[in-house]
């Protein structure tokens, strides 16, 4: 099976700036992308197809098309894919466009990334149908022996909610640590002896990436209402549950 894999949220070095990750992953939704690509079916091919590009994913060759960034397609190219989407996968809140509306609410299945961020979604199109959650590998990280301070890791970003954590940790007089567009091996490591995560983002967070890796980590989450989270359960059998359940759903959405 052929699919086709629209996005800008492609995982490359390039220049970008300070409130994006240095590297390969400019942030959270990357790594998403790149994490859900690598656990395709060995019979399933995945090209990436950029967003001013989009025209390419209509080749008649594919079998799927996934849409898994909106916020640089054109209200015209989402108009087109309206109709011809399998799958859409949105990575974040979004801005709400009458063309993002229509996309959404024609594409075979739209999904999102926690529950929480369905219902939001589920505002102002009337439509989501099921929330796959990011598919951080378990094993990536563990607890190891926590020391007494908590940690803040995020992008440069005001949004982001630094100066939130920098409150929190005076009012509770717990030591912070602050990693702002730190080194991906760095951040984990500062995770599996942190006591507390602290992310209390000033805007919505669909199911962040650090949130998850924190809960791994063991760490005791300090967050907000505009936090969507894991299921309940074990976080790493929920976390292997979801390549699975999104492969099989774009495999039976025809």
């Amino acid at each position: 099976m052929r699919v086709a894999w629209l996005t800008h949220h492609i995982p490359r070095v390039e220049e970008r700036p300070s409130a994006l990750l240095p590297g390969k992953y400019a942030g959270g939704a990357e790594r998403n992308n790149d994490y859900m690509v690598q656990a395709a079916p060995d019979h399933v091919r995945v090209d990436w197809i950029d967003a001013h590009e989009w025209e390419q994913a209509l080749d008649p060759a594919y079998d799927r098309l996934v849409i898994t960034g909106t916020d640089k397609l054109t209200e015209p190219a989402m108009d087109v894919l309206a109709s011809r989407t399998h799958v859409v996968w949105v990575q974040h809140a979004q801005h709400r466009t009458p063309a993002k509306a229509r996309l959404f609410r024609g594409a075979r299945r739209f999904l999102t990334m926690s529950r929480l961020h369905m219902a939001w979604e589920q505002e102002w199109t009337g439509r989501a149908d099921a929330f796959i959650h990011s598919p951080v590998p378990p094993t990536q990280i563990a607890p190891g022996s926590k020391e007494p301070f908590a940690l803040f890791a995020g992008r440069a970003h005001p949004a982001k909610g630094k100066i939130q954590a920098r409150i929190w940790s005076r009012a509770h007089g717990v030591p912070l640590v602050e990693l702002e567009n730190a080194p991906h091996e760095t951040v984990l490591e500062h995770m599996a002896r942190a006591t507390y995560f602290v992310h209390l983002p000033k805007e919505r967070d669909a199911c962040p990436l650090v949130v998850i890796e924190a809960t791994l980590a063991g760490c005791q989450i300090v967050t907000n209402s505009n936090v969507g989270r894991l299921e309940p359960g074990d976080p790493a059998q929920v976390l292997s549950e979801q390549p699975p359940r999104f492969w099989r759903i774009v495999e039976e959405t025809t």
